[in-house]
């Protein structure tokens, strides 16, 4: 019989918690600008700076059934929202194989107001509007090969459960 699947419940996102995979974007406030330090991070072969609109057509609603991870071996990645809708951001570690580390996974309730960079060969679940269609800049530095893009298949399913009621419309936290 097969196990059923891991479950694993939305935490709100904060620079300190998300910062093991990447970096907070964020867009509220009065600044003029706001800088995204790391969305070019990326190896010496991956020489093509890429911008482009993501459409997510269908939104999800929790729970979340994850069974493929992503990553992206020679580049960070960058999604900055176009419109507010908040979204989640599934994220873990590598194992010593290089596969996904399950007992590192998390996931993140990311504000309407807010964009994630994640870092260098960090495995993600695609990005995930919730509640309504999303559109979103992405930024990422390709190496002209087809190799930018690792898609994995995951032994076991994850399950992402609702937040607690608490973390349901709780705002960003800086640290």
């Amino acid at each position: 019989m097969a196990a059923g699947p891991i479950q694993i419940e939305v935490a709100p996102l904060t620079a300190e918690g998300f910062a093991p995979f990447g970096t907070v974007v964020l867009h509220s406030g009065t600044a003029r600008r706001h800088y995204v330090p790391r969305a070019f991070e990326r190896t010496d072969e991956a020489g093509q700076p890429t911008l482009w609109v993501s459409q997510v057509a269908a939104a999800v609603t929790l729970p979340l059934i994850v069974r493929h991870l992503e990553r992206h071996p020679f580049s960070a990645q960058t999604f900055l929202p176009l419109r507010g809708v908040e979204h989640l951001a599934v994220v873990c570690h590598s194992d010593a194989e290089g596969r996904p580390d399950l007992g590192t996974l998390r996931a993140f309730l990311v504000p309407q107001d807010h964009g994630v960079t994640y870092g260098r060969d960090v495995w993600h679940h695609g990005f995930t509007a919730l509640d309504q269609p999303a559109e979103y800049a992405v930024v990422m530095s390709l190496t002209g090969r087809n190799d930018d893009d690792v898609f994995l298949d995951l032994d076991r399913p994850v399950e992402i459960r609702s937040p607690a009621p608490a973390v349901v419309g709780a705002s960003y936290v800086q640290p």
